[in-house]
C-alpha cells in the first residue's frame, strides 16, 4: 500500500516549517490526493511519487510511518527516550494513554478491532467509560484548546504502533527551546562579576554596551532566561575560589585506615571573642593554632599568640609531642597537613636543613590555596571548638552575634578603658589560657559524629565515640604510643627553632645579640645552625652541618642592648615599630586634611634628589616636633582648668593653628563630658563670657 502523508506530518518528520513543505510541493509538483478524515477533506502527498531526494530524506529520518488498515497513518519515533529521563507531566500522560489503551485491547479481544474502535471512541466521547478511566481522556490528549476532547480512530491506531515500541513510545515529546538569546553574552559580562549586581543593575550596564542591531530585552525576558539556568551557572563569576567550590560536589576523605599520630591536620584560627592583651590589657583577638589527629579526632596540641606566626605553630607541635601526667596522649606525627600560611611554611619550620619538621621526621603537606573543602576536618574543628567556645564569652564578635549588642559591648569596653584602664568583661591572659585548656578537654571528651558508635557504659544507649575513647580503643587494639614519643632531653633539643648563621671569630650574631664560645674559633667563617629558645635569650645551641652539637654559646656582648633580647622580645619590638609607623602616617594625613589642600603647579617632571632628601628631612623634623609637643603637654586636673584649657585650644583652632594628637584627643573627648556642658551652660547664661571665677 502506498504511503501518504499530510504537510503537517512531513514537516514533523523532517523538522521543518509547514510553509516550507508546501513550497517544496508546489515547486516540485508533488502528486497528492484528497481524503476524507473525520468528516474533513485532507490533502495528502504520495511519498512513493515524490522526488528521490525527498523520499530518501523521509526514509532516513528517525521517524517511521506505519500504515493501518483503512488508510490511517501513525507516525512513531524509533529514537525513544529512557523512562528515567521523562518529566513528571510526560510520565502522567504516558500512564493515562497506557491505561486507556489497555481498556481498548480488552474490547478488541471481545469484539474485534473495528467494533472495538467504534465502541471505545463512542464511550470516550459520551463519557460512559468507568470513572477511573474517563478522567484519563483529557490527560491522554495532552492538548489545550476545547474541552471535552475524545480519543479518535487515528489516535488508537497510533497507540497500536506505540505498543510495539514499548512504554516510552506513549510519552509525548518534550520540545524545549534551547536557543540562547543574542543579548545573553552581554548580560553575562554585566551580571557574572564578583560585585554581585542585581538583575536591574546588570541590565542598566548591559544597555550601555549592547550593539544597536540587538534589541534590549525586558526585565521579564531576562528573569525567565535567568531562572532556566542552573544554580551553578547563575553563580559562575559572581563567586570564585572556595565560595564557588562550595556549590559543587565534594569527596569525603576516608581516614579509617590511619592510626593515631599517622596524620595530623594543623590550622590557625582568629578567636572570635576579645580578651585582654597580655602586655597592655586592651581588648584584642588572639590567634589560636590547633593540631587534630585525623584517626581519632583528638586535639593533640594547641597554642595561642598575638598573631599568626611560626612560633605559634612550633609551640603547638611541641605541645602535641609532650606527654605528661595531665596529658597522657601525644607524640610526633608522621605527616602534618596544613594550608600555605606563612607560619606553617616558614623557613624555621619547613626548611630542609634547619626546619623543625624535617628534624622531627614529620612530612609537611600543604593544601591548594583557596580549597578549604580539602581541610574540612580542621575547619569543622574551628566551628565546633573555638567558635563554640567564643560564644560563651560576652565579648563574642562573630557573624552570628547580634550587631546592636556587639556594638554596645564594644562601646562599653572603650568607656571602661578610658576611665579605669581595664574592663571587667575581658578575660585576662592567664584566664584565657585556662579557658582554652578546659574547652579542649571538653571537646576531646564529647562524642564525635565521625567516629564509630558504641554502647554508652552508663546509659546503655548507642552513641558515637568521644575522641579520647577512640584513642584508647586504638591502644587496646595493639597500637603503641611510645613509638612516637620523645624524651625530655630530645624535646629540649629538637623543639628549638634554628637559624643559619656564619661564625665571626668566636661568635655568632642572632637578632642583634652576640653569642660567644671559644670552641667556635675553629669554625671561623663557616655556616652553622643556631638553635634558640623563643622565651630565653641567655644562651643558644650551635650545631654544625652534620647535625652535631658544637657548644652552648652564651650572651657576651650585645651591640644594641645592655641586656640580651630573646627572639620573642625582638618580634614584639618589630611589631611595635610597624604599628607606630602606621599611626604616624595616619596622623600626618589628619593634619594634612586639617590644613586643607594646596594646589602646587609642577615646575619640572624630574625631582632633584637633594629636594627629595630635604622633603624627607622636613617630614622627619615635623614628626619629632609633634612628638615633643605631645610629651610637653600638661592637661589641668580640675574641671575649671580643663574648661579654660579647652577654650584656649578652641580659639587656636579657629585661628588656623594645628594641634598635636594628644591635644586633639582631649579636645574631642572633653567637649562631650558633663563638666564641659555645665560650664558652657553658665557661660551662655552670662552672655557668652568666659568663666574666669
Amino acid at each position: 500500500m502506498e504511503t501518504r502523508l499530510t504537510a503537517v506530518e512531513i514537516s514533523s518528520i523532517l523538522d521543518v516549517a509547514k510553509r516550507t513543505v508546501n513550497r517544496w510541493a508546489q515547486t516540485e509538483n508533488w502528486p497528492a490526493v484528497q481524503e476524507l478524515v473525520g468528516g474533513l477533506v485532507v490533502k495528502k502527498y504520495i511519498v512513493d511519487l515524490m522526488p528521490t531526494d525527498r523520499q530518501e530524506a523521509l526514509l532516513n529520518t528517525k521517524a517511521v510511518a506505519v500504515s493501518s488498515p483503512g488508510g490511517q497513518l501513525a507516525i512513531i519515533d524509533n529514537d525513544l527516550p529512557k523512562l528515567s529521563t521523562l518529566k513528571g507531566w510526560q510520565r502522567e500522560v504516558m500512564d493515562a494513554r497506557v491505561a486507556l489503551f489497555r481498556e481498548f485491547q480488552r474490547l478488541e479481544r471481545k469484539y474485534g478491532t473495528s467494533l472495538a474502535i467504534k465502541e471505545f471512541t463512542s464511550q470516550c466521547k459520551n463519557g460512559t467509560l468507568p470513572d477511573q478511566l474517563q478522567k484519563f481522556v483529557p490527560i491522554a490528549n495532552a492538548r489545550g484548546g476545547k474541552k471535552g476532547r475524545a480519543v479518535s480512530k487515528s489516535t488508537i491506531y497510533r497507540w497500536k504502533a506505540y505498543d510495539k515500541q514499548g512504554l516510552a513510545a506513549f510519552a509525548p515529546a518534550c520540545i524545549e527551546k534551547k536557543v540562547v538569546p543574542r543579548w545573553a553574552d552581554y548580560f553575562f559580562k554585566c551580571y557574572q562579576i564578583p560585585s554581585n549586581p542585581s538583575l536591574p543593575e546588570a541590565m542598566e550596564e548591559m544597555e550601555k554596551i549592547l550593539p544597536e542591531n540587538i534589541e534590549m530585552p525586558s526585565y521579564h525576558q531576562v528573569r525567565r532566561f535567568h531562572n532556566k539556568r542552573s544554580r551553578l551557572d547563575r553563580e559562575r563569576g559572581r563567586k570564585t575560589g572556595s565560595a564557588f567550590t562550595a556549590l559543587k560536589g565534594h569527596k569525603t576523605r576516608d581516614t579509617s585506615n590511619y592510626k593515631p599520630l599517622g596524620l595530623g591536620i594543623c590550622d590557625g584560627h582568629s578567636f572570635k571573642a576579645k580578651v585582654a592583651h597580655p602586655s597592655h590589657g586592651r581588648p584584642f583577638k588572639p590567634e589560636i593554632c590547633a593540631i587534630i589527629d585525623a584517626a581519632t579526632r583528638v586535639v593533640v596540641g594547641w597554642s595561642t599568640g598575638l598573631a599568626e606566626s611560626a612560633m605559634t605553630v612550633a609551640d603547638a607541635v611541641r605541645h602535641a609531642a609532650t606527654v605528661t601526667e595531665t596529658k597522657p596522649f601525644g607524640g610526633i606525627f608522621d605527616t602534618l597537613y596544613t594550608d600555605g600560611g606563612s607560619g606553617n611554611v616558614a623557613k624555621v619550620n619547613s626548611d630542609e636543613f634547619i626546619g623543625l619538621f624535617p628534624r622531627l621526621g614529620t612530612t609537611l603537606e600543604t593544601g591548594r590555596a583557596g580549597n578549604a573543602q580539602a581541610r574540612g576536618i580542621i575547619e569543622r574543628l574551628n566551628k565546633s571548638l573555638w567558635i563554640r567556645a567564643a560564644k560563651k564569652l560576652p565579648t563574642f564578635m562573630g557573624k552570628e552575634m547580634d550587631k546592636l549588642t556587639e556594638r554596645g559591648t564594644y562601646l562599653l569596653m572603650q568607656k571602661d578603658f578610658r576611665k579605669n584602664n581595664t574592663c571587667v568583661k575581658l578575660l585576662s591572659w592567664p584566664a584565657f589560657l585556662q579557658f582554652c585548656e578546659e574547652e579542649v578537654d571538653a571537646y576531646n571528651r564529647r562524642p564525635h559524629s565521625s567516629l564509630p558508635k558504641i554502647n554508652d557504659p552508663q546509659t546503655g544507649l548507642r552513641r558515637h565515640m568521644a575522641p579520647l575513647e577512640a584513642w584508647v580503643w586504638h591502644m587496646a587494639k595493639g597500637w603503641d604510643q611510645k613509638e612516637h614519643q620523645l624524651t625530655d632531653g630530645e624535646i629540649e633539643i629538637l623543639f628549638r627553632p634554628r637559624k643559619e648563621c656564619t661564625v665571626v671569630r668566636d661568635s655568632v650574631f642572632l637578632f642583634g645579640n652576640t653569642y660567644s664560645n671559644k670552641f667556635l674559633e675553629d669554625y671561623r667563617g663557616q655556616k652553622v645552625q643556631v638553635a634558640y629558645d623563643i622565651h630565653d635569650g641567655e644562651k643558644v645551641q650551635v650545631w654544625d652541618k652534620e647535625e652535631r652539637l658544637i657548644c652552648y654559646a652564651e650572651f657576651e656582648k650585645n651591640r644594641t642592648q645592655f641586656f640580651p633580647q630573646s627572639q620573642q622580645d625582638k618580634a614584639a619590638d618589630d611589631r611595635a615599630k610597624r604599628r607606630a609607623k602606621i599611626k604616624l602616617d595616619q596622623l600626618e594625613e589628619i593634619y594634612a586634611e586639617q590644613r586643607g589642600v594646596i594646589d602646587i603647579e609642577p615646575v619640572s617632571e624630574v625631582i632633584d634628589i637633594h629636594t627629595a632628601a630635604q622633603i624627607k628631612a622636613d617630614k622627619r623634623a615635623l614628626q619629632i616636633e609633634m612628638a615633643k609637643k605631645a610629651e610637653a603637654l600638661v592637661i589641668p586636673e580640675d574641671d575649671k582648668g580643663k574648661y579654660l584649657f579647652w577654650n584656649d585650644m578652641d580659639a587656636r583652632l579657629k585661628e588656623g593653628v594645628s594641634l598635636s594628637e594628644k591635644e586633639m584627643l582631649f579636645y574631642e573627648a572633653y567637649r562631650k563630658s558633663a563638666s564641659y556642658l555645665a560650664f558652657k551652660s553658665v557661660a551662655e547664661h552670662l552672655g557668652g563670657q568666659q568663666v574666669q571665677q
